[in-house]
């Protein structure tokens, strides 16, 4: 059996939060992984986005208003949990 990878515990936690939702995408890349929501309304429409470096992870959460949040983690354990938090703010925000 194959170890469950990090990218795969994230593409699995997006499924989970936004499987009913049109309006929200994700893009994987090796280094990188980015959630944004689809509003032609805002040019500037809330994302996360996950930045793979050598020393930690970088997470960037926009709200697409007026709030930005930068949190770096050392470990994959704690990157998935910050995601999966700001992966329930973007819900909220795509409900409105």
């Amino acid at each position: 059996m194959q170890p469950y990878t990090f990218h795969q515990r994230v593409e699995n936690l997006y499924k989970s939060y936004f499987t009913s939702y049109e309006d929200i995408s994700i893009n994987v890349e090796a280094d990188a992984i980015k959630i944004y929501v689809i509003d032609e309304t805002n040019l500037d429409s809330a994302c996360l986005e996950l930045k793979i470096n050598e020393a930690c992870h970088v997470i960037t959460f926009w709200d697409g208003y007026s709030q930005s949040e930068i949190i770096e983690t050392i470990n994959e354990k704690d990157a998935a949990k910050t995601l999966k938090r700001f992966m329930k703010k973007l819900v909220k925000i795509i409900s409105r």
